[in-house]
């Protein structure tokens, strides 16, 4: 606190006279003392902070790249589907299903034989290649496929006298479909392996 010198006028003599402080200079140093505070538990505060962002930046480094393969992905799948016209598919019913796939199996190089409308024997088609017959049941369907496609195609593989069967469909299977077609050596197309073939027949086009 700042000290003034005042003169004793009945005695002449120079005496110590303690100066009042000031409302603004009370406020300032309040303000100087807030902010040094602040200072000082802002600083170790910030410090924290940022440690821990340089512990963790890797993390999140992973996360972002994570998440941005994963938008690229679908794009790529999105636009892949779009190219393989599966969109159409979905939009077919049976018989239009099966005569488009008679194209699909052209354009992929193979010979094509339509079975009868009524008592197919559980085959739909039956395609050669490299002297190779299977029987090829086609199932455009709203929901997986089940054991019932798998058992019709075995027994149309003897029936066509065929070495190999098939089901192609713009779905999916059941688990048990899938066993019992592991068991019999029936291929299966389900809508990945479908989208794969439709790709590759417009490539065989273009060609």
């Amino acid at each position: 606190m700042p000290v003034l010198i005042a003169h004793d006028r009945s005695r002449g003599i120079p005496r110590l006279q303690r100066a009042t402080p000031t409302a603004d200079a009370v406020r300032m140093n309040v303000l100087v003392a807030s902010t040094t505070k602040a200072h000082d538990l802002l600083g170790p505060s910030l410090r924290g902070v940022l440690q821990g962002v340089l512990r963790v930046w890797p993390v999140l480094l992973l996360v972002g790249a994570v998440i941005l393969g994963k938008l690229v992905f679908a794009i790529y799948r999105q636009r892949r589907l779009a190219r393989s016209g599966i969109a159409e598919v979905d939009r077919m019913d049976g018989r239009t299903f099966e005569a488009f796939l008679v194209t699909v199996f052209r354009r992929l190089g193979y010979a094509v034989q339509i079975t009868r409308r009524h008592g197919d024997y559980g085959a739909d088609l039956v395609v050669v290649r490299h002297a190779s017959r299977t029987a090829v049941q086609a199932k455009r369907w709203s929901k997986p496929v089940g054991v019932k496609a798998i058992q019709e195609v075995v027994a149309a593989k003897g029936y066509y006298g065929c070495e190999g069967a098939l089901v192609v469909t713009n779905r999916g299977f059941t688990r048990p479909a899938r066993q019992l077609a592991r068991a019999n050596k029936v291929e299966l197309w389900d809508r990945h392996a479908l989208v794969e073939r439709l790709l590759a027949a417009s490539k065989h086009q273009q060609g």
